[in-house]
Parts: structure tokens; sequence; C-alpha cells
């Protein structure tokens, strides 16, 4: 299960639904599928900045949860990018086993003019260009995001 998903929930569960214990998210993320550990939900509340109130969990300074703040490209390429190879005006970009969806949003966000959508499977992203020059283009600037 992929972390940003995950936390993305409890940040969810949190806006939506009472949680007042560790325990309390645990249950909830489990109604939602995902299975973890007391010191998952731990790590992610001290990551995500959450404080204990008397009402339950909020994100510290925040009277409301406004949506949760993204990695940045570089670093989500850094994580879960394998390889980027261009085919005609299509970028083929592979990742590790279940990360190919974080990467295509993260990719679909940029606003690249010359990136027009990505279809993401598993471990694979199609990225579409309009042509051969606009797939080089965007091949550089995820190698360029890379080197950052």
């Amino acid at each position: 299960m992929d972390h940003l998903y995950r936390r993305n929930q409890i940040l969810d569960i949190i806006r939506n639904e009472e949680a007042t214990t560790q325990s309390d998210l645990r249950r909830a993320l489990a109604r939602r599928g995902i299975r973890v550990t007391q010191a998952t939900v731990s790590r992610d509340i001290e990551e995500l900045g959450l404080v204990k109130t008397r009402e339950g969990y909020r994100r510290e300074g925040h009277a409301e949860s406004p949506a949760p703040s993204q990695p940045s490209l570089a670093v989500i390429l850094k994580e879960f990018l394998r390889e980027a190879r261009q085919a005609s005006n299509l970028v083929i970009v592979k990742t590790h086993p279940g990360n190919a969806h974080t990467v295509a949003v993260a990719l679909d966000s940029t606003g690249w003019p010359e990136l027009l959508g990505t279809v993401a499977g598993d471990d694979t992203i199609f990225l579409a260009t309009a042509g051969t020059r606009e797939a080089s283009n965007v091949r550089r600037k995820i190698l360029e995001a890379l080197a950052e």
C-alpha cells in the first residue's frame, strides 16, 4: 500500500469521522481496506503533523483540515521511477510495482504544455504527447527533475 494514499485516507478520516485515538484511526483505515500496525499509524500522525485535541486528531494550526500537500515531483520520481523511455510521441515510464498511479498524478499536476495526458497501470505509465519533439522534451524534463 502506498504511504501517500494511506496518509491521504487518514486526513480524510480526521475531516469526516471521529477519531480520538490511534485505535480509532486503525479501525477507520481497516474499514477502508487498509490494515496497519499502531506503529505505522503513530509514524503517519507524526509525519502529517497531526495533534490530538478533545475533538480528535487535527492538523496543527488548522481548524479545518485542508487538502494535503504533496511531495515535489523530484521526490516522487527519486523514490518510485525506474526508467523513462521515448517511443515516438509517447514516453513510457516504469516504476516500482504499485506506484505508477502516484507518479502519474505528480506528472499530470506539472502543467507541462507538451504533456497531453497519462495512463497508469501497476508499474507502467504511458505519457501522451503531440509528437516526437514534445515526447523528447517531456522525457528530458523528467530526467532533469531526477537530478534536482
